[in-house]
């Protein structure tokens, strides 16, 4: 086969997101040319798209070291790293980029997408800018921009929707941040339209798929609250939002002495105390009991990533067994039933978060911890273990504070450059 055969092919199969095809005609190729730089391109591209990240990288640094400033390269190595999660080394090739040209669009966008990897959304927003400033009908840039401008609240978010849809008034993208901007705007049926359309334009935009998750969620309003609450935290650093935490921590507890050595405050005083423990407990919990909800939908059910369903599962199962006992031991009046009761909804907590991190070490640490945790609650009310039960206790209390923090470094805001 030619190299123009070749690429008219893969095209087409591409364009399809035959990805796995790509690469049995790519390998076919190269078995004949295992030379051709373009072809070699494509074959990390293609790997790329099929999640095989390892061999992605070790293919694309003979290419960098043979084309250390060929531009397709460059890009494809960003986009490497970006997917492997390093966003400071994708920014080194995009600065590359930019430096050898300028004028190219394409590099400010590849910059916005380093920074809005490491929530840096005012440095995002200013590369996306020079990029439309160059190219004002970037739709990627656009689309960014929609998404971004709308979750910091920008005034000039609605005028960029309509630019965009005016472009490709079809673009599952466009249509998806339509949609999500909707949802930030209380509008949580017509967000539904929206990303319902995006969806049967694109049934893989991961946007669209995300965003039909909220909304679904979305339409309870305690839901809608914690929505509003999540938006909110993601705006500040992790400095600040770990003292928030921290802070309405110290004030319940504040309180909550207040109440005690002044009976005659305490039912007033109380309330506001259980209110805000409340709050707390089911910012823990709502998005996996939303999501054991989202498993009886039949769309929710599509719209699950395999995560999401086992801390669903596990805490609708935990939420069992605590009725279970609870049931039981307001029959029976048995204290070990209602110890039992007492454990399996604090067990909720870790059960519904375990898995929230985005790194694999981190989500194994929690997943150990977890487990030792149902160890000494469960072990400690089966062999009558005050210890133990003081040990599962203050661990839950720890556990609240070691997962924050992790949350903290990964989702806190970033400013600079």
């Amino acid at each position: 086969m030619t190299l123009p055969a070749l690429l008219e092919r893969l095209q087409l199969l591409q364009s399809q997101s035959r990805w796995a095809e790509s690469k049995t005609l790519l390998e076919s190729f190269l078995a004949e040319q295992p030379t051709e730089p373009l072809a070699r391109l494509y074959y990390v591209n293609t790997l790329v798209n099929l999640g095989e990240k390892e061999r992605a990288r070790e293919l694309i640094e003979p290419l960098l070291e043979e084309h250390p400033d060929e531009p397709l390269v460059l890009r494809l190595a960003a986009i490497i790293e970006l997917n492997d999660g390093k966003p400071k080394i994708a920014e080194r090739f995009a600065d590359i980029l930019m430096d050898i040209d300028a004028e190219d669009d394409d590099a400010y966008v590849l910059m916005a997408k380093a920074k809005l990897d490491q929530r840096n959304y005012d440095a995002t927003l200013h590369y996306l800018d020079r990029a439309l400033a160059l190219e004002p009908e970037n739709t990627e840039a656009l689309n960014m921009k929609i998404y971004v401008g709308g979750f910091l609240g920008k005034e000039d978010t609605r005028e960029t929707i309509e630019e965009a849809l005016h472009l490709n008034p079809e673009d599952s993208s466009t249509i998806a941040n339509h949609g999500y901007q909707l949802l930030r705007e209380g509008k949580v049926q017509e967000a539904l339209d929206r990303l319902g359309y995006a969806l049967s334009l694109n049934p893989t935009d991961q946007l669209a798929r995300f965003a039909m998750l909220e909304a679904l969620k979305a339409r309870f309003l305690p839901y809608r609250m914690y929505f509003k609450y999540k938006e909110a935290m993601s705006k500040l650093s992790g400095g600040a939002s770990m003292g928030v935490i921290i802070g309405l921590w110290l004030a319940v507890n504040g309180l909550n002495r207040y109440a005690a050595g002044n009976p005659e405050a305490a039912p007033y005083i109380l309330p506001v105390v259980y209110f805000m423990v409340a709050l707390f407990l089911l910012s823990w919990i709502i998005d996996p009991i939303m999501n054991f909800y989202l498993l009886t939908n039949k769309y929710g059910r599509l719209l699950l990533d395999r995560e999401d369903k086992i801390m669903a599962r596990l805490v609708g199962g935990a939420l069992g067994l605590f009725l279970l006992c609870l049931v039981g031991w307001l029959a029976t009046d048995l204290i070990v039933l209602q110890l039992f009761a007492i454990v399996f909804i604090a067990l909720t907590i870790p059960l519904g978060s375990f898995l929230r991190p985005v790194r694999q070490r981190q989500k194994t640490m929690l997943a150990v911890y977890t487990a030792a945790l149902a160890v000494f609650g469960l072990g400690g009310v089966l062999i009558g273990s005050g210890f133990m039960l003081n040990v599962a206790g203050f661990g839950l209390l720890a556990y609240q504070f070691v997962l924050n923090g992790m949350m903290v470094r990964e989702g806190g805001r970033t400013f600079g450059e």
